[in-house]
């Protein structure tokens, strides 16, 4: 399957956006305590050679990625689960630092997409007031976004936004619902607002509902290609992921703490 491109010229963002964009976030994050869960979907049942044994002893780039541009900008509470190791992890029971996140991010690969449109309906059980913003992403999300959102009326629940792109249209994403939340404000509800009155739609590589009946989109919005990073030294430093992640356990719940880092080779030997 063969993406879409941006007009000739207009591929790659200017240099230095991406490091003043990191910057920007640093200076609004401690005013907003926000709690992200990251999740990495994977279907036990499409375990096959010759992957066994490198499909759990490796903890993937693209959730270290983002939990890496988390931390980078200045959100460390951060925690990156990975189905591989946490197979009973359950969103609907998830807490982090004592409460349910506000960002509830999950990525895919095609290959496990049941499963994670399986992570997202339960994230849907959460009561709506404490709800946090569903953002799906991966590989699914980049070539096939519009199945992230749920088209059958019997089984509800579709991510509120889907990224097609990392790091640049999630943090992004951020700056926005930052800039319009109100003190004491969810992320979802800033989300809504910031929806409704297009203030993401001159974010690339976004892909949004608006309108919905009974939990199915009426409208997905498709705000277009990202633009791509030219330095590859503006991105965070992947180091920061291998910091945040769940430690394996056969629990629904989070561990109080992340893994340990003395514990990261041992659980992480290929990269």
């Amino acid at each position: 399957m063969e993406l879409p491109r941006r007009a000739r010229g207009d591929e790659l963002l200017k240099p230095g956006e991406l490091t003043r964009l990191r910057q920007r976030l640093r200076t609004v994050a401690p005013k907003h305590d926000l709690a992200t869960v990251i999740v990495c979907a994977f279907d036990h049942r499409t375990r096959m050679l010759p992957f066994i044994f490198a499909d759990t002893r490796m903890a993937p780039a693209g959730v270290r990625a983002i939990g890496s541009a988390m931390a980078d900008a200045g959100f460390e509470k951060t925690r990156i689960v990975l189905q591989q190791w946490n197979r009973n992890f359950r969103p609907s029971r998830m807490q982090l630092d004592g409460r349910v996140p506000d960002l509830f991010m999950v990525s895919s690969m095609s290959l496990h997409s049941e499963e994670c449109m399986a992570l997202i309906r339960d994230a849907h059980r959460i009561d709506p007031e404490h709800r946090p913003l569903i953002i799906a992403g991966g590989p699914h999300a980049v070539y096939e976004p519009y199945d992230l959102f749920s088209a059958i009326r019997a089984l509800p629940g579709s991510a509120d936004v889907v990224v097609t792109g990392v790091p640049r249209p999630i943090l992004s994403l951020i700056e926005v619902l930052l800039s319009v939340r109100g003190r004491g404000e969810s992320i979802r509800s800033a989300f809504v607002r910031a929806r409704d009155c297009g203030a993401l739609d001159d974010v690339p590589g976004l892909v949004y509902s608006r309108g919905s009946s009974n939990g199915v989109p009426e409208e997905l919005i498709d705000t277009g290609m990202q633009r791509l990073v030219g330095d590859l030294d503006e991105l965070p430093h992947p180091v920061l992921g291998y910091r945040l992640l769940e430690p394996p356990s056969r629990h629904a719940t989070l561990s109080t703490c992340a893994l340990a880092v003395d514990q990261v080779r041992k659980k992480s030997p290929l990269r």
